[in-house]
């Protein structure tokens, strides 16, 4: 017996006939006899007789249908309390690498948001494989992902044997950013040579560990840096490229009013491995709700500003 079973049978006592009661529920006139025999077997009692006039219920059926109208009332009335409170709460829930151009579409997509009603939002900036684990663990609803375009096969066979959908980003190389008075940040483009050099900022905890330790894409500018500083969070390192003479990081695309809020400047430069992807994914049976679709306009509004598309 199951909450649809005692429907059924409410539904076919207010209508006086099967066939009706499954007209009215949108089901087939079999499935709902079926439906029936089967409650009325695992109650052990017989619900409905036939008369001339319809389909009407035995005493037995009237006593069982008084509470199932009873417990219907009251799952009503409990999805209606809690379904309210969840319209009238504004939840969002996201988990994403750290990149200036989502954290500023995720500022503009707050600034949209109704601050006289109720607020949860779960915004956090990390790696992939914590951002994979807390989208599979519904730890949040969406999320993106970041790996580099070498990996695109193995990323999304990960995807789809993990039971998500994916949709790309945005696909991108690398730009290095620095402080516009790094020596190099007069220079249109620069080469690897040249920055290898100075001092690296990067995020500690990018890794992804099972991916073969010896990347064949690796620079031979990463291989000869031998001055790095390691961040696990993106306020450090606005104060290190700003604070710190001839430091530098590489990072995606970034907005215009992020540069200049911190005096920075982002310089192109082809280095091998340096294409990346960054990829949204979600539960296969999840729809997104209007929140979901807000945050992600903003982010293509944000996107159509930098002046890429993904690929």
């Amino acid at each position: 017996m199951n909450i649809a079973h005692l429907r059924y049978a409410v539904e076919i006592a207010k209508t006086g006939s099967i066939t009706q009661a499954a007209d009215n529920l949108y089901m087939g006139q079999p499935n709902m006899s079926k439906a029936v025999k089967e409650l009325e077997s695992t109650l052990g009692i017989v619900i409905f007789k036939r008369t001339p006039r319809g389909v009407v219920p035995t005493q037995k059926g009237k006593e069982f249908l008084a509470y199932a109208r009873n417990i219907l009332a009251q799952i009503d009335n409990l999805e209606s309390h809690y379904k309210q409170q969840e319209e009238d709460n504004q939840s969002f829930s996201a988990f994403v690498p750290r990149g200036s151009y989502i954290a500023t579409a995720f500022t503009r997509f707050v600034n949209e948001l109704d601050f006289d009603r109720a607020l949860e939002l779960n915004f956090k900036e990390t790696n992939t494989m914590a951002i994979m684990n807390g989208v599979l663990e519904y730890e949040c609803n969406l999320g993106i992902i970041r790996y580099q375009a070498s990996y695109k096969d193995y990323f999304q066979n990960m995807i789809k044997d993990r039971g998500l959908k994916s949709r790309p980003v945005l696909e991108y190389e690398y730009k290095a950013l620095m402080s516009k008075d790094h020596p190099l940040a007069g220079i249109e483009q620069v080469n690897d040579q040249q920055i290898c050099g100075y001092t690296e900022i990067m995020h500690g905890d990018l890794a992804v560990p099972f991916l073969p330790v010896t990347n064949p894409t690796e620079s031979g500018c990463e291989k000869m840096t031998k001055r790095r500083i390691y961040v696990y969070e993106r306020g450090s390192q606005f104060d290190l490229l700003v604070n710190v003479p001839g430091t530098y990081m590489w990072v995606s695309p970034m907005p215009r009013e992020v540069l200049d809020r911190y005096g920075l400047v982002q310089k192109s430069c082809k280095v091998s491995g340096h294409r990346y992807r960054d990829v949204l994914i979600y539960h296969r049976d999840y729809h997104f709700t209007e929140l979901d679709k807000l945050f992600l306009e903003k982010l293509e509004t944000v996107k159509t500003e930098l002046g890429t598309c993904p690929n």
